[in-house]
């Protein structure tokens, strides 16, 4: 994108051209600190200077930046500036003298303005970490977001999501209630936490699931790849753990257990698999309802212990009723978002 400006006079009286153009991609550079070269600094003011359009645009882009947070506005760096005399002046009839004030106005200018931008992003971003956005991903639904610090998180279904405006100075914090796997953007000056009740899961950049329904007694966390540590700030209790590990929390006794597990049982969710190894009927009722956003109500009779392993990847509520009425004796009904399992 390309910005457009007015001609104008500079602050010596030297007429510029009547359009002046301005690249955003040195804007950013400009407003992150990263240009030192005086004379596209001049360039860069003489053009935010030139009418209330290019202010606007200028402040517009700026705004848009801080709120971002794709960078950290409040690292502003203020570099040096030294005029050369062999150094080339762009415009003529400058006289050394008025050259060495204007350098002074423009180098004490550009100091303040840094100041009071490092000041007021630093403001605006602890103002913005402590706002919270979030997203839903209702019964029968699964969602993906990317982070905008690349971390991509998947949304199982009756999950809901907090991530700040903008991630703090010091972590990048969220609040996750329901299920939600995790590929974590690696940045070591700053842990990502996952926030579940009482628990919180500290990592700098890795894959992993955690579990954490309000319905449920147990939440669970599980670690795919990399490597992750568990906290249980009630009890003080810290658990770190590998890959291929889980650990559950028991609602009811504050227990924590680590153990190895099939990650692939878990995770595999993201990828439209349901997958059940050993699970009681109960279980995979209730992973049903989740999944296809319905209420079960089983007969009396049924036997909802009875253990099943299976893999499922399917459309509808009713092909799953199919296929686990080929392994037990059931029978269904089917009434728009309820279902009856009954003897047959």
């Amino acid at each position: 994108m390309t910005f457009v400006g007015k001609g104008k006079r500079d602050r010596l009286g030297y007429t510029f051209k009547s359009q002046i153009s301005m690249n955003q991609e040195k804007l950013l550079r400009y407003i992150k600190g990263e240009i030192t070269s005086e004379a596209e600094i001049v360039e860069i003011l003489d053009w935010i200077e030139s009418s209330r359009e290019t202010q606007k645009n200028y402040n517009q882009l700026k705004n848009l930046w801080v709120v971002s947070g794709l960078d950290h506005p409040y690292q502003v760096s203020f570099p040096a500036f030294s005029f050369s005399k062999t150094k080339q002046i762009p415009f003529q009839n400058r006289h050394w003298g008025s050259l060495l004030k204007y350098a002074a106005v423009f180098v004490l200018a550009f100091v303040l303005g840094s100041l009071s931008l490092y000041l007021n992003n630093k403001s605006e971003r602890n103002a913005l970490s402590a706002q919270y956005n979030t997203i839903d991903a209702p019964y029968g639904q699964r969602s993906q977001i990317t982070l905008y610090d690349g971390t991509m998180v998947w949304l199982n279904s009756g999950t809901k999501l907090k991530y700040p405006v903008i991630f703090s100075p010091n972590s990048r914090d969220v609040i996750i209630e329901g299920e939600a796997y995790f590929n974590v953007a690696k940045d070591t000056q700053h842990p990502f936490v996952v926030r579940v009740g009482k628990l919180k899961v500290e990592v700098l950049g890795t894959h992993f699931n955690v579990c954490a329904y309000l319905d449920e007694n147990e939440f669970s966390t599980t670690l795919e790849e990399g490597c992750i540590n568990v906290y249980d700030s009630d009890n003080g209790k810290y658990i770190k753990m590998k890959p291929g590990e889980q650990v559950i929390l028991n609602r009811k006794t504050d227990a924590l257990k680590l153990w190895s597990v099939d990650t692939s049982l878990y995770t595999s969710w993201k990828e439209n698999l349901l997958k059940f190894s050993n699970a009681t009927f109960e279980e995979v009722i209730k992973k049903m309802e989740r999944w296809y956003d319905v209420k079960i109500t089983v007969a009396p009779g049924i036997n909802t212990n009875e253990r099943f392993t299976m893999t499922i990847k399917t459309e509808s509520i009713r092909e799953m009723l199919q296929l686990v009425s080929k392994t037990t004796k059931i029978d269904y009904e089917i009434k728009e978002k309820s279902v009856l399992i009954k003897k047959p």
